[in-house]
């Protein structure tokens, strides 16, 4: 049995079905992302046979999935560190895979190593074209435990969103169901991935500690994606929306409140596929 592999440029943040490689090379279609049967198709196969045996070398907290961050990382991209969750199997050296944590642990990382904060931090410590593995290794992100302890946030507000985003085909079913989720995909909507993005970048804003004038600063720094923003919306729209949720997020903390969710439904509830039946 052959298995695809996943090269590093048909990922990107929160989505394993970027792009398909071969002649040409072509970014996925948000029709095709609305279907929970697409699949992006590789350049390359490997044995399943050869993928264990190099799986094997490492010590995994979960078969179920795995979470690699690109190792290029260029002046022209939006973002630096550009993560996701994939079906586990085989991986091309354009990925730097995690290995160790448990599939809710991959949830808080993959969360964290898409934030801005940690961005901001991962992109000040390299002068080159690519991520040094021992750089991603020294960038902090918060623990499990700094998560417990926040007054906004915990490991399930941050599962039920990473859940959604990355939950959105069927060949994803394997993380969902060990994260203790029996239901289908959740349906690919643009606008609703937007806003919970904001959420967890606004949360993990807090969890580093950042006041109110660095978040400013953190979201000014990144100028393509406020060019592609004010081409599209006149409007640094992703700050606005951040920055938003921040204050309201602080509100909460001072007033000794729940934050409430700007989404209805609230996230890891939101619109999904219909369930498939099982061939008998």
């Amino acid at each position: 049995m052959m298995l695809p592999m996943y090269e590093g440029r048909m990922g990107h943040q929160f989505n394993h079905r970027f792009a398909s490689l071969g002649d040409p090379d072509r970014q996925t279609t948000v029709n095709e992302l609305e279907s929970a049967d697409f699949v992006v198709q590789p350049q390359y196969w490997v044995s399943e046979e050869e993928t264990l045996r190099r799986l094997e070398r490492r010590t995994w907290g979960t078969e179920s999935a795995l979470l690699g961050h690109r190792r290029v990382a260029r002046n022209n991209d939006e973002r630096t560190c550009i993560a996701g969750l994939l079906p586990r199997g085989a991986t091309s050296y354009g990925w730097i895979v995690s290995s160790g944590p448990s599939a809710m642990e991959l949830c808080m990382l993959e969360a964290a190593f898409n934030s801005f904060a940690y961005d901001y931090l991962l992109r000040g410590s390299f002068s080159q074209p690519s991520i040094p593995q021992s750089t991603s290794e020294q960038v902090p992100v918060p623990t499990m435990q700094l998560i417990a302890d926040s007054p906004i946030v915990d490991a399930m507000w941050i599962r039920d969103r990473v859940l959604e985003l990355s939950y959105t085909s069927n060949d994803m079913c394997p993380l969902a169901q060990e994260l203790g989720e029996s239901g289908p995909a959740f349906v690919w909507n643009e606008e609703r991935r937007s806003l919970i993005r904001a959420e967890l970048d606004a949360a993990f804003l807090h969890l580093y500690g950042v006041t109110r004038e660095d978040a400013d600063h953190i979201l000014d720094s990144f100028p393509l994606v406020r060019g592609k923003d004010e081409a599209q919306f006149d409007e640094f729209r992703t700050k606005r929306i951040v920055l938003d949720i921040f204050d309201a997020m602080q509100h909460a903390i001072h007033t000794g409140e729940p934050y409430r969710t700007i989404l209805a439904p609230a996230p890891g509830h939101g619109p999904r596929h219909e369930m498939q039946e099982v061939a008998t």
